[in-house]
């Protein structure tokens, strides 16, 4: 993907590294209530994602969910607790990732410049960025930092004096983001997904329905 932007927002915003592994963002922490209340347009998306990514396939005829009228049904007690448990292991692993991307931020290795100013920037990861007008064409696919920087400058060509660095880098979006951190730094799950956790309740639901 190709980042797009103005000179007047926050570079780090515009940093995109399109192949490299990106940091885990903390996880929004488990609901407090104890009522399950699930709109028929959350019910019609969580549908969609179980077929588009699911193991599983839904056959059969659909049940609505606002048909089980769960907004006035008691989410049971496990369940409420093993959300908790959910959110603070995912907590305690997003935390490590984040401080693991800090430690190995990803560093420009090249800036494409045209006319003596800045216009792209490649990272050791090989993600790239703009500020400005982006370049058209590009490969979708991965490509290492070099290959990068020079499909950047042949795609510039015609724009105006194109030059590639590897050094004496002028101010441009700077170095931002890191690699999430590898599993085997991450304490493992206790609690279930909140998928099935939900399930779960929404199963509860129906039968005192």
């Amino acid at each position: 993907m190709i980042i797009r932007g103005a000179q007047a927002v926050n570079p780090a915003a515009l940093r995109q590294n399109a192949y490299a592994p990106k940091t885990v963002e903390a996880p929004e922490s488990a609901p407090s209530a104890d009522k399950v209340s699930i709109s028929p347009e959350a019910a019609q998306k969580a549908a969609a994602e179980d077929q588009a990514d699911g193991p599983c396939r839904a056959s059969g005829a659909p049940t609505l969910l606002s048909s089980l009228n769960l907004e006035t049904c008691k989410m049971p007690q496990a369940p409420v607790e093993e959300m908790a448990v959910r959110a603070k292991e995912e907590s305690v692993r997003a935390g490590i990732s984040a401080q693991y991307a800090q430690e190995h931020r990803y560093q420009t290795v090249g800036q494409v410049l045209v006319d003596g100013r800045f216009y792209a920037e490649v990272d050791d990861a090989g993600g790239y960025g703009f500020i400005g007008s982006a370049a058209s064409g590009l490969s979708e696919a991965p490509l290492d930092p070099r290959a990068r920087l020079e499909e950047i400058a042949r795609a510039a060509q015609g724009m105006g004096k194109v030059e590639v660095r590897y050094a004496d880098f002028v101010p441009g979006l700077g170095g931002g983001g890191g690699p999430a951190a590898p599993d085997s730094m991450l304490p493992a799950f206790t609690a279930r997904g909140l998928r099935d956790i939900f399930a779960e309740a929404v199963a509860a639901a129906k039968r005192q329905a």
